[in-house]
């Protein structure tokens, strides 16, 4: 079952210049990258998607960061806007296989967020569980978040608890930046069983 104080912001705004083309569009497998994450989303779950409306889903709110393209704590500005949870998953479309581990994590009373860090121990800001008034006030904190990076918008977010990932669930937390990575996604959809479509929550 979902957790009934959960969002989901999904953003799709960004730059795709190493891929060549719209990431959103994308196809993994039989589905474009969105429409996969979306799939992969419990009924009920406020859903939430950041960039250019791709087609007509009436459970779906899309919303755009002010001014397009100013970058991502502007478009994660955006999205909160629209949540009404105590919690929300940030996560970027090009993470295919996160969303069903995040949507598993909890927090615990004193931390803000949950964020991975990947075998770099490079945070991984867009793919984590965060607090929805903690996220709120480190954006007022911040002031304009144009152009302002995750990193920025972190230091006025305390008590954000870090998880290092490992060689054995790296993977999950995957991010598609490059033609090779695509392909590298679509080589693993099979030894994801527990990857999308979802309905209700459960594995078709």
């Amino acid at each position: 079952m979902h957790n009934p104080e959960v969002s989901v912001i999904l953003l799709t705004g960004g730059s795709s210049r190493r891929m060549g083309t719209d990431k959103a569009s994308v196809k993994l497998g039989n589905d474009t990258l969105l429409d996969f994450q979306l799939a992969q989303i419990p009924s009920g779950v406020p859903t939430i998607v950041v960039g250019e409306a791709m087609a007509a889903r009436p459970e779906v709110m899309f919303t755009r960061e002010d001014p397009p393209g100013s970058g991502p704590v502007a478009a994660v500005s955006a999205g909160l806007a629209h949540t009404r949870t105590s919690k929300v998953v940030l996560l970027a479309v090009d993470a295919p296989f996160a969303l069903p581990q995040l949507l598993r994590l909890h927090l615990d009373p004193d931390d803000t967020a949950l964020i991975p860090q990947d075998l770099a121990k490079k945070p991984q800001y867009l793919a984590g569980l965060y607090r929805s008034t903690a996220l709120q006030v480190a954006l007022d904190r911040l002031g304009d978040p144009t152009n302002s990076s995750m990193r920025e918008l972190m230091t006025h977010l305390p008590q954000a608890k870090y998880f290092a990932l490992t060689p054995e669930n790296a993977d999950y937390f995957m991010d598609l930046d490059t033609p090779e990575d695509l392909t590298a996604a679509q080589a693993l959809l099979p030894e994801h069983p527990k990857v999308g479509p979802w309905t209700n929550g459960y594995k078709k």
